[in-house]
């Protein structure tokens, strides 16, 4: 029997259309390790913007820019599995059986559409000088609501309540935490 295991590209645009789907796959621990490394781009990209945002507007310098992006990666690569290990305690206690690496990789896989609005937000950015943390930023981070409700729901056979309340909470704290580190 043959195994069949999805490239990472295929992964991130699956879970960006078809989330349910992409997290009935299972991931290798290789993936796995990429699934945290699409949530540090995401946030490293979403970030950049930002700085470069502010830049652009004179009120930052390109220090703060590097800085910015540095600390947007590892937001990503290391404060969102942190999250997520508090949600498989969550869904520890909602009987879940799902793994601490499968909700790590499902959680930071759900910022695959803010990976894809921060690469094409930085293109626009760079590209025609337009500001664009918020139109391709924010929109990003708001996309993964969506596919966090599937997985969680998916990881507890169902509860849509606790799923939307999760997911709400979560991508609250993420845009407040970004408005906070974009105001420093």
């Amino acid at each position: 029997m043959e195994h069949n295991n999805p490239s990472i590209l295929k992964t991130v645009f699956g879970m960006m259309m078809n989330p349910s789907s992409a997290i009935k796959q299972s991931l290798s621990g290789a993936k796995r390790f990429l699934s945290i490394l699409v949530s540090g781009l995401a946030f490293g990209l979403f970030f950049l913007q930002t700085g470069l945002d502010l830049y652009k507007t004179g009120q930052k310098s390109l220090q703060f820019v590097a800085f910015l992006s540095v600390a947007g990666f590892l937001y990503g690569f290391m404060l969102i599995p942190i999250l997520a290990f508090f949600i498989w305690i969550i869904l520890k206690i909602a009987k879940s059986r799902d793994s601490l690496p499968q909700v790590i990789s499902t959680f930071c896989l759900s910022y695959s559409g803010t990976l894809v609005y921060g690469l094409l937000g930085f293109i626009f950015s760079i590209a025609l000088g337009w500001k664009t943390s918020v139109a391709f930023g924010v929109t990003g981070v708001l996309w993964a609501i969506g596919p966090m409700i599937v997985g969680i729901r998916e990881m507890t056979n169902g509860k849509n309540g606790l799923s939307v309340s999760i997911a709400t909470i979560i991508s609250a704290f993420v845009l407040l935490s970004w408005s906070i580190l974009g105001n420093l």
